[in-house]
């Protein structure tokens, strides 16, 4: 079993060749590095002992040789892992299958946090919101929260209603809001807004509701305004 494989020169010099040699990981165990650096602790105590006692002594040398080569497989072994665990996690961040080994620890949870990453930086760049990674103003409305007032559901338009002249909007269909940061441009129904901080504006009530609801804009209470 990989858990019960000691962590020596020769190990290290295996891991090494099979990260380099192959374009998929090695499994390890979940403690692999923490036994690494137990394993370049001693090594690094009994070389310099050595040192101490008698810097030139074959044993001295032998022991200073082993650990320069340790150290710098190493940082080859995490080198080659880290760049096949980001194309993994480009994978998995995708939506595609992405197949891993046992890993250690360290591996799970740099693996897990660039998944994440790419999966943000996506939604950032495919979200198409003008608020970010927020949903756009036209997106579906999400799931009612427990206590809240259900939304009207959608209805049919017959042919007939789409022939009628559209109502002249009123001030029951709008809102005067007053804009409380810079809103990147966002289409509304029959135009696109393109509104600045301290701004006072008329609005559609869904669009006006929305951005008060995400902090951008205030209600501006107008005297003899019906609800």
């Amino acid at each position: 079993m990989p858990g019960e494989d000691a962590v020596n020169f020769e190990r290290v010099t295996k891991v090494y060749r099979e990260e380099t040699g192959r374009k998929t990981l090695t499994a390890l165990e979940a403690d692999f590095y923490d036994k690494l650096a137990a394993y370049i602790a001693r090594l690094e105590a009994s070389a310099h002992k050595e040192a101490q006692a008698n810097p030139n002594s074959p044993k001295a040398m032998l022991l200073q040789d082993e650990l320069r080569k340790v150290r710098k497989k190493r940082e080859q072994i995490f080198t080659y892992r880290e760049r096949k665990l980001a194309l993994l996690a480009s994978h998995r961040a995708s939506g595609a299958e992405a197949e891993l080994p046992n890993l250690p620890a360290q591996d799970r949870t740099l693996f897990d946090g660039l998944v994440a990453l790419l999966k943000g930086a996506r939604e950032s760049a495919f979200g198409g919101s003008p608020f970010g990674s927020e949903p756009p103003l036209d997106a579906p409305p999400a799931p009612a929260k427990a206590g809240s007032e259900p939304r009207p559901a959608m209805r049919v338009v017959s042919s007939e209603e789409t022939k009628r002249p559209a109502p002249v909007p009123s001030l029951k269909d709008h809102l005067v809001v007053h804009v409380l940061e810079d809103i990147p441009p966002f289409a509304g129904i029959d135009q696109t807004y393109h509104l600045r901080k301290e701004d006072v504006i008329t609005l559609p009530k869904t669009i006006a509701q929305i951005l008060v609801d995400r902090g951008k804009a205030r209600v501006v209470q107008i005297a003899g305004a019906g609800a």
